[in-house]
C-alpha cells in the first residue's frame, strides 16, 4: 500500500466536506435542505458539521479506494475513520 493515494485520498476527503458543509458554491442547496427542517433538528447539523460529514465522505472514498484497488476491503474501515479524522482536524484550523 503506497502513501501517497492515501494521503491525496485523505485530503480529497477534506476537500468534499468543506464543499458540502461551506463553500459557496453548495450554498444554495444547503441552504434549501435546512429550511425544510425544523429549527435544531439532528438532521441540520449533520448537514453543516464537519466531523459528521467528513464521517459520510471518508466512507465513500475508503469504499471508492477499495473498489478501485488502491488499498484492500479490509483497510477500508479504518481509512474511513482516518480520513475522517485528518478532514475533522484540518477544518478545526481553518480558523487559526
Amino acid at each position: 500500500m503506497e502513501l501517497i493515494p492515501i494521503a491525496v485520498a485523505a485530503l480529497a476527503v477534506a476537500r468534499l466536506t468543506r464543499l458540502v458543509t461551506s463553500d459557496r458554491i453548495t450554498e444554495a442547496p444547503r441552504n434549501w435542505a435546512l429550511a425544510r427542517l425544523p429549527d435544531g433538528h439532528l438532521l441540520a447539523y449533520l448537514v453543516v458539521c464537519d466531523w459528521c460529514v467528513s464521517v459520510y465522505t471518508g466512507a465513500a472514498v475508503a469504499a471508492a479506494g477499495a473498489w478501485a484497488g488502491a488499498w484492500s476491503w479490509g483497510w477500508a474501515p479504518p481509512a474511513a475513520l482516518a480520513f475522517s479524522y485528518v478532514a475533522g482536524w484540518l477544518a478545526s484550523k481553518e480558523g487559526e
